[in-house]
């Protein structure tokens, strides 16, 4: 067996392109699962459910990839990456085209549980690029992942703030989930006819070499990667659960203003996860990269209470999309390398079951701060939230450097 950081040997790589094919099933997926980001909390309100319940609502998406991270990512171990990503797009593609039809909170809840546990393969695509890469060019291909993340947030919230239009016709929100859900299907397509397998049959775990939750949380290396991910996307949960329904209320921005500040977002982190990753983590290093990504997450989130004025927004805003952009390809490079190459699938799960725990968590803290406080106040909590996460990884920054 290979070291977490042996380079994998040449004759176990797919055909050149592979991580061409990868991209584009995960960039297809996430742009139909950015249309629905800034259309969903007006169409909820306009049917009449209340903003608190909302932000619940949304946060049932992460606790379905708080399930299915874990499985899907250990299955892929056992059973390979392709049949994995095959069974949850198309798991996918259903489940949004439920919201097409949806006019109550049950239904609404029950598509994004169910979108939310196929979208916990994402561990499965992070685990097929690991299988693909070395130790040199995982930085790169983890990051170009990433940047697919990025990409979506521009093109899927533009999309579905025009598809939607004003926010006030339902027609329009069912307009944006049928498209998604094509989108979905798209995806499911290109894994079915052009993506191959990653993982040969002699890498794959066995009941001997699978590893479980607890036993990878006792790998020392592992440990604060996956508590900072839980705690600073648990702080980037509370700003983006909250975001729509706050600057809708103090700044008066519809479905289609909201688009074009998420498309900003995506931009700024589509740029650094697309190309500037690389480069950054071989003269940083990853930990340093964690280090910086989150200390900008704790200050986006201190800024926007008191962004009244554009040029605070794009501000905040900014720090938000750089900071995340560094953060998660570098906390998901510091797991990978943790972990034993058999197990790999089972940790990148771990790590998003991490950050769907604080994707979970984050909502229904805000929720409960909203209901308590105010709209803006989650915002404050989730700078606190954002900070400890950077402290987790200084503490443990001897092992990790």
């Amino acid at each position: 067996m290979t070291t977490p950081t042996s380079p994998a040997p040449e004759s176990a790589a797919p055909p050149r392109g592979a991580i061409a094919a990868l991209f584009l099933v995960v960039l297809i997926d996430l742009i139909g699962f950015g249309m629905i980001i800034p259309v969903f909390p007006f169409f909820a309100t306009r049917i009449g459910i209340d903003p608190a319940t909302v932000i619940v609502l949304l946060g049932l998406y992460s606790i379905g990839q708080l399930v299915g991270a874990p499985l899907w990512g250990a299955l892929s171990d056992r059973i390979g990456r392709r049949p994995v990503l095959l069974v949850t797009l198309l798991a996918n593609t259903v489940a949004t085209a439920l919201l097409g039809f949806a006019d109550t909170a049950l239904l609404l809840g029950a598509s994004r549980l169910v979108s939310g546990l196929a979208a916990g393969n994402i561990s499965t695509a992070f685990a097929y690029a690991a299988d693909i890469s070395t130790e040199h060019t995982r930085p790169r291909y983890l990051g170009l992942l990433g940047s697919a993340f990025g990409l979506g947030f521009i093109f899927g919230p533009a999309i579905g703030g025009f598809l939607a239009g004003s926010g006030d016709d339902p027609a329009g929100f069912a307009r944006v989930a049928f498209v998604a859900a094509a989108l979905s299907f798209l995806a499911f397509l290109v894994t079915a006819f052009v993506v191959r397998e990653s993982l040969r049959p002699e890498h794959r775990a066995t009941s001997a070499s699978r590893g479980s939750w607890l036993a990878l949380v006792r790998i020392p290396t592992m440990r604060a990667p996956l508590l900072a991910a839980f705690l600073v996307i648990a702080a980037t949960a509370i700003l983006l659960s909250t975001f729509a329904l706050w600057a809708d209320a103090t700044l008066g921005l519809g479905p289609r203003g909201l688009g074009t500040y998420y498309a900003y977002i995506g931009a700024l982190s589509a740029m650094i996860q697309g190309g500037a990753i690389g480069p950054l983590t071989r003269r940083l290093g990853e930990w340093r990269l964690a280090l910086i990504g989150s200390a900008g997450v704790a200050l986006s989130l201190l800024l926007l209470p008191v962004a009244t004025h554009q040029g605070v927004l794009l501000t905040s805003l900014t720090l938000l999309g750089l900071g995340s952009a560094c953060f998660l390809p570098s906390v998901s490079g510091l797991v990978a390398r943790a972990a034993p190459p058999a197990q790999r699938g089972a940790a990148l799960g771990a790590y998003q079951s991490a950050a769907s725990l604080g994707r979970t968590v984050g909502p229904f803290a805000a929720s409960l701060v909203v209901r308590q406080v105010s709209l803006g106040a989650p915002f404050v909590v989730g700078a606190l939230v954002a900070t400890l996460g950077a402290g987790v990884l200084y503490r443990a920054r001897r092992s990790l450097r």
